[in-house]
């Protein structure tokens, strides 16, 4: 077994996230001292230890990988919390057994990274909590965003009287992550516009909450990425492809166009406040721009992907990261 000198910034990541990919360059051009933690990695691929002495009023905590390199992540400052994804055990065990040693290394790598006393991007509960469509919706309102009238229900009742209100201009949408995964393949579930035929079946309704939003007519999307207090906003011309114009992600159109934007001030200055009121230092917020020229706000994802964008259009949100890493890691060495 090897040992590496502690490194002062982690990046909580996994295996297949090219988006890390892109600020793990950003640091190594700085010449940073980090390490890339593969959440997937555990328990089959690394072993780890938390300890805290009966003495001591701190805990340590070393990691080592498949190639016996042992890090010492005692002395990190800065993290960048970005996936967290489980592995696949053997098929030898029963799913009980299985499903207990998952969670069991889920809680133990939250619990050793939440016992750091560093500086976040972002805190995995403030992650959680703002993956939460209801609260983020309503934290936007608050903040003064323009919010699409919406209705989150299991009640088909009430879908029905919501759709009839707004004269069937509705769209449907997951209430967290529009993804399942079934034996016959991973199918995405996109934002949809929904008929009065689409809300008969009760019993389907019933069975999970649905968000239900009335149409906005769109000039574009917007994918505004907020790293810290620096905004880099893009313009999406989705109402060019028909594929593209109810939900921007369904069409794999290359020719979807892309290019740089100026917010309004006051738009920029609701996004930022919306991050902060999150407890976020990163978020990728969904904006549409109406026929009108009105700004709304539809999601925003704390841990949301942009790496096609700064490909597309020159952004340099991995370095953006990178330095907000840097300095915030040289920040807590120095107050220390």
């Amino acid at each position: 077994m090897t040992s590496s000198p502690r490194p002062g910034i982690l990046v909580v990541t996994t295996k297949i996230d090219i988006t890390a990919d892109y600020v793990i360059l950003a640091l190594r051009e700085r010449e940073a001292h980090f390490y890339r933690l593969n959440t997937e990695d555990l328990p089959l691929e690394a072993r780890s230890r938390f300890m805290v002495g009966a003495k001591s009023r701190s805990s340590t905590w070393e990691w080592t990988d498949a190639t016996g390199n042992c890090v010492d992540l005692s002395g990190v400052r800065s993290v960048w919390y970005r996936r967290h994804r489980l592995p696949e055990l053997s098929q030898e065990l029963d799913s009980d057994l299985e499903d207990f040693c998952l969670r069991e290394c889920q809680w133990f790598l939250r619990g050793a990274l939440l016992a750091r006393d560093v500086s976040w991007m972002s805190h995995p509960t403030a992650v959680s909590a703002a993956e939460a469509k209801p609260h983020q919706l309503a934290i936007a309102s608050r903040i003064g965003f323009r919010v699409p009238h919406t209705l989150i229900t299991n009640d088909a009742l009430a879908a029905r009287d919501f759709h009839r209100r707004h004269r069937g201009r509705v769209v449907a949408k997951a209430c967290r992550m529009g993804y399942i995964r079934r034996p016959t393949g991973n199918y995405s579930i996109y934002t949809t516009p929904v008929s009065q035929t689409d809300l008969q079946d009760e019993g389907a309704i019933h069975l999970a909450p649905v968000i239900f939003q009335e149409h906005v007519d769109k000039a574009c999307d917007l994918r505004v990425t907020v790293v810290g207090g620096t905004v880099f906003a893009a313009r999406i011309d989705s109402q060019s492809l028909p594929s593209a114009m109810t939900d921007w992600r369904r069409t794999e159109s290359a020719d979807l166009p892309h290019s740089r934007c100026d917010l309004p001030p006051q738009i920029a200055t609701k996004c930022r406040k919306l991050l902060t009121a999150l407890g976020l230092n990163f978020g990728a917020i969904d904006l549409v721009l109406d026929k009108t020229g009105s700004y709304y706000f539809l999601e925003i994802n704390p841990s949301g992907q942009w790496a096609w964008i700064q490909d597309r259009l020159g952004f340099d949100i991995s370095g953006a990261i990178a330095d907000w890493l840097v300095d915030a890691e040289g920040d807590r060495r120095g107050a220390a």
